[in-house]
């Protein structure tokens, strides 16, 4: 059994070199099916992310990974379709819980 640490919610723009695993959500603005890598946007900044399964430019996705080159990269362990969820009702909901 695989223990994971938690990931960290944080923006793109966000990542340093002290974060071990991070969760982002982003716009897949372009894919490379050579390397297997999505280039995810979520406003504040982009990242290049190794992932198993490509995803069309245009989908929204959540990743959880480690980040590495200071948050420049990312290797996915989960990739999830967020096409579905309502992105700024979403962010609401992270800025309530944080003022708690």
């Amino acid at each position: 059994m695989v223990i994971r640490t938690p990931a960290i919610i944080k923006k793109i723009s966000e990542i340093t070199d002290d974060d071990s695993y991070v969760s982002v959500i982003g716009t897949v603005v372009s894919t490379d099916s050579r390397d297997y890598t999505l280039l995810l946007d979520d406003g504040s900044g982009q990242v290049t992310a190794f992932v198993e399964k490509l995803y069309d430019v245009g989908t929204v996705v959540r990743i959880i990974g480690r980040p590495f080159e200071s948050g420049k990269g990312l290797n996915a362990d989960i990739v999830q379709n967020f096409s579905n969820i309502n992105i700024s009702i979403y962010n609401k909901l992270k800025e309530w819980e944080a003022k708690r």
